[in-house]
């Protein structure tokens, strides 16, 4: 079969499996920056229990992608949702912490402290630091780690067709049981083109909220 036959033949499923795999990453990116960005706030003044946070999302990091499905099946399968998209959504969720928490956690953290002080001397509040400093400085870098979270979570999504959540894995999986190789370039390109385009968009997203004076110029 030639590729134009292919794409024309799987037209309707590449779109349905486009779409789901769209579904599992947009719902895991932001559950796990609700969770990420608060933590590393949180942290970011408390060097010990930022040691433990840092430490844990690490090691949960390390955990293969496959065995990381492979428990959070197990796990669900305790209350019924074994396979789906629950365990797809929790396995992309647990592996963006590392990334969102430790850059929120290192951004605050970055910023000069002789700019604090000054803003302390000329009565600033710590409310007004943290709105009108500490933020506002920590945007590139937290917008960095919130880039790698989503363009790594579209390429660990492709596993969520092994626990019936579908996706672009399908055609990967399916191609390299049927010894497609067409199958399988259509998964990897169109995985390859979902990351390159969301890490553009977020490019432009970090753009347009980063202060003009923080700004690269080029």
């Amino acid at each position: 079969m030639t590729l134009s036959l292919f794409w024309q033949y799987y037209n309707d499923q590449i779109m349905m499996e486009l779409l789901q795999h769209l579904k599992i990453v947009l719902i895991s990116i932001p559950i796990a920056i609700l969770i990420s960005i608060p933590l590393g706030f949180y942290i970011s003044s408390r060097p010990k229990i930022a040691r433990y946070v840092i430490n844990v999302t690490s090691v949960l990091m390390t955990i293969p992608s496959l065995a990381l499905y492979g428990i959070m099946v197990a796990v669900y399968s305790l209350i019924n949702q074994g396979l789906g998209v629950v365990p797809a959504v929790t396995a992309i969720t647990i592996y963006s912490l590392l990334p969102i928490t430790r850059n929120t956690y290192l951004a605050l953290n970055q910023v000069d402290p002789e700019m604090v002080d000054a803003a302390i001397g000329i009565g600033m509040s710590n409310k007004r630091i943290l709105w009108k400093i500490k933020i506002p400085l920590s945007i590139p870098t937290i917008m960095a780690g919130i880039r790698n979270a989503i363009v790594m979570g579209i390429g660990v999504a492709t596993y969520a067709y092994l626990v019936a959540a579908g996706g672009l894995g399908f055609f990967i999986f399916a191609g390299i049981g049927r010894a497609s190789y067409i199958m399988i370039g259509t998964g990897a390109l169109l995985i390859s083109l979902l990351g390159i385009g969301f890490n553009f968009l977020f490019l432009k997203i970090e753009d347009l909220i980063t202060p003009k004076g923080l700004k690269v110029k080029k």
